[in-house]
């Protein structure tokens, strides 16, 4: 019998395994794409056994969530990005009595179906004070395309996570996904900037909700959302 390889990746929250050349999420029905678009069933040859893709998706989960420190309800220490110029930019100089940090990409659909929103965001609460950070974290991405894309789409600039070193502390997987830090650097909401990509169905303005309360010193209702976008292209692990 011919052995297929068995490979495996995240995007988002969703474990793909890849049996010779048709990937479906555990998340899903077996053979059906997370985008939908898709419906190719694989042969049952294709397929690695359910414990193998337990035994994949758990060594996963745990191997991500190892560097995580900057949590839900966790302070935010110190960290350093870099400019598009290559300059270093430490999180101390850049926050400030509200921060925002969002990672984001330059390729993703998703990411780029939120530009704008972001731009608004930006403009609305950079007048109450709020500080945004922008991160890219994709290795896929060098600096000289994000500071085109910036040029091109945004109003902020965007700073880059060298080895998603940052990236992992947040445990961002995905872009768009951001994060409010409080006075205190603790961590207050977490999760997605709003509930929908396509923007006539937006119905919760999640992150200015939470920037709101926090402006507020008010408790924020749904302090953890779930984020959607384009996983981030991380850089391979080493043991």
């Amino acid at each position: 019998m011919k052995r297929w390889p068995v490979t495996a990746s995240l995007h988002g929250s969703h474990f793909f395994v890849f049996g010779g050349q048709t990937p479906w999420s555990a998340s899903r029905p077996p053979g059906r794409l997370s985008s939908g678009r898709h419906k190719t069933v694989a042969p049952d040859s294709l397929r690695p056994s359910p414990w193998l893709r337990w035994l994949l998706a758990a060594s996963l989960s745990a191997a991500f969530l190892l560097g995580q420190d900057f949590k839900l309800g966790s302070k935010v220490s110190d960290f350093t990005l870099k400019d598009t110029a290559g300059n270093a930019a430490d999180f101390d100089a850049l926050r400030g009595p509200v921060t925002v940090v969002v990672f984001v990409a330059t390729q993703c659909p998703v990411s780029n179906a939120y530009n704008d929103r972001m731009n608004a965001i930006y403009k609305d609460y950079s007048a109450r004070r709020v500080k945004f950070v922008f991160v890219n974290a994709n290795r896929t991405e060098p600096a000289g395309q994000v500071a085109e894309h910036a040029r091109q789409h945004l109003a902020f600039p965007v700073y880059k996570d060298e080895n998603n070193v940052v990236a992992d502390r947040f445990g961002a997987s995905v872009t768009p996904e951001a994060y409010v830090i409080d006075s205190g650097a603790i961590v207050r909401y977490h999760g997605s900037i709003d509930d929908s990509q396509e923007i006539r169905r937006v119905s919760e303005q999640r992150l200015r909700n939470a920037l709101d309360a926090v402006l507020a010193n008010k408790t924020v209702e749904r302090p953890e959302t779930k984020a959607f976008g384009c996983s981030i292209k991380r850089v391979p692990k080493t043991t």
